[in-house]
């Protein structure tokens, strides 16, 4: 990741090489993570009741709550416009795995890793998922707790179609892709080891 940004939840040191630049749409993401968004929410709702029928204390935590929320909706927004738009494959379909290939490097070398990752999709850019389909991902990217390390720790590749339906931009970040990216991938997949788990998989630069 390089360049400017400015956001309110990422690093603004960094920016991706391939940014997503998606606009998400909250109910789609809710209907493919619905955990989180249920878990920020229905806080919010118990601890607004308490204020309201036994004592206005609870209005300081409820307030809390309240900007978590919208910190949390505001981090789901940027990951899908400032994260890094990644390929991925699907490797199987029970369970759904899906392979994503990026380079962890920090601008030092190289470190390119598989990333293995199980989510359940209903359609991939409009068709039915199969073995082999490529499956447009935008990640953010986790820094190393050691301040000498060259390359990131690790990152979080979701796929597009959890945060849009738009067609039309779904194909555009499968088109930001080159034919080098997806050769990478399906390259650096012969290197994982079977069966397949999720995971992070360094990989041997050849």
């Amino acid at each position: 990741m390089n360049e400017e940004q400015s956001t309110w939840t990422l690093d603004d040191s960094s920016r991706a090489s391939n940014p997503g630049n998606l606009d998400v749409q909250y109910l789609r993401w809710f209907k493919s993570y619905p955990m989180w968004p249920l878990v920020w929410f229905s806080t919010l709702a118990i601890f607004t009741l308490l204020s309201i029928f036994l004592h206005w204390v609870f209005w300081i935590p409820a307030v809390l709550l309240l900007v978590m929320n919208l910190l949390y909706w505001r981090r789901v927004s940027d990951h899908f416009h400032h994260g890094c738009a990644n390929p991925g494959v699907v490797l199987s379909l029970e369970p759904m795995l899906i392979a994503v290939a990026t380079d962890l490097t920090m601008g030092d070398g190289q470190y390119p890793v598989i990333k293995i990752i199980e989510k359940k999709l209903a359609s991939i850019c409009g068709n039915p998922p199969k073995v082999g389909s490529i499956v447009p991902t935008v990640a953010l990217y986790q820094p190393s707790m050691k301040p000498d390390q060259t390359h990131w720790a690790d990152f979080d590749p979701r796929p597009v179609d959890c945060a849009t339906s738009d067609l039309g931009e779904i194909k555009r970040v499968i088109e930001s892709f080159t034919p080098e990216d997806l050769k990478e991938l399906h390259s650096w997949i012969q290197q994982v080891p079977r069966p397949y788990q999720p995971g992070l998989y360094p990989i041997e630069p050849i």
